[in-house]
This record gives structure tokens, C-alpha cells and sequence, in this order.
């Protein structure tokens, strides 16, 4: 391997150790895209378990790409399902690229990364299980994107 590559994974170590031991995260995962090719058909799917039914949360999803992702941005669909059967669907337009060309998330080498803010001061109505899938959006049948991360914190701990 060389020394980029290795001190991106390094970086990349560091970031995910730092949040996870962030007190107010209450889920962060992330699931991998097969060969890094994001496909319509190919949703990427999370559950977790929400204790807490007052208090405010936020929501961000969270990518990994290629600098060989060929536009600026990235539309995706999200699904919400909660433990009593409420569902909840939003498009978002992940932005990924300054109008420059110059790209927004952090990285070493050809990878970056980059969160989005997807909802702030959210409550989560039930305790229980809520399922999230996010679909890519985009009018290409595949995209170049590695990983999709979703992060659930406490909005004001």
C-alpha cells in the first residue's frame, strides 16, 4: 500500500473512533456498496432502537465517494418507519461539489467524505425500533458511492 493510502485509512480510523465515543449518539453505522457501484435497486437499510420520546434529535446521512463521481450532487429518496406503523418520505439533494468543480467532503486520495444535515430538532414519537432506507435518486441507473452512513444524536446534550 502506499503512504496516502494508508494515512487516509489512518484519518478515516481516527474520524470514526472520535464519533463513536460521542456521548450524544444515540446509532451511527454505515453500510458498504457493493463494489462501489450504488444502484435504483440497491436501497441501503438501517434499524435501530429510539428509548427516548421527548427529546429533540438530528438525523444525517453520511457518504463516502469516489472523486470519480461524475456530478455535484447526489439525489436520494428516505424512508422512515416507525415502531407504530408511521412512515415518512423525504427527497433530498445531497450536495457534494462547489459549483467550482471543487469537492465538499474531507479525504485523502480519491476518496471523500461528507455528512448532511437530513433533519434537525426531530422527535421521535414511540420508543422502539425505526427502520430507515435510502434509495439513490439519481436519473443514472448506477452511481460511484462506497459507503452510506446514517448518525442519530441527541440535538442538544
Amino acid at each position: 500500500m502506499n503512504k496516502k493510502r494508508i494515512l487516509g485509512i489512518f484519518l478515516l480510523t481516527v474520524i470514526l473512533t472520535q464519533s463513536s465515543c460521542d456521548k450524544s449518539t444515540v446509532f451511527h453505522d454505515f453500510q458498504r456498496i457493493e463494489n462501489g457501484i450504488w444502484r435504483w435497486d440497491n436501497p441501503v437499510d438501517f434499524s435501530f432502537h429510539m428509548d427516548d420520546s421527548v427529546g429533540l434529535h438530528d438525523i444525517q446521512v453520511q457518504l463516502r465517494h469516489s472523486t470519480e463521481y461524475p456530478l455535484s450532487n447526489l439525489y436520494m429518496f428516505v424512508h422512515i418507519a416507525g415502531p407504530s406503523g408511521q412512515t415518512i418520505t423525504d427527497t433530498i439533494n445531497f450536495i457534494l461539489a462547489e459549483n467550482s468543480g471543487k469537492w465538499i467532503g474531507k479525504g485523502v486520495g480519491n476518496i471523500r467524505a461528507i455528512g448532511y444535515l437530513y433533519r434537525k430538532n426531530t422527535v421521535f414519537p414511540d420508543t422502539g425500533y425505526y427502520h430507515v432506507s435510502i434509495e439513490q435518486a439519481m436519473r443514472l441507473p448506477e452511481v460511484p458511492v462506497k459507503e452510506i452512513g446514517l448518525r442519530v444524536s441527541k440535538s442538544n446534550p
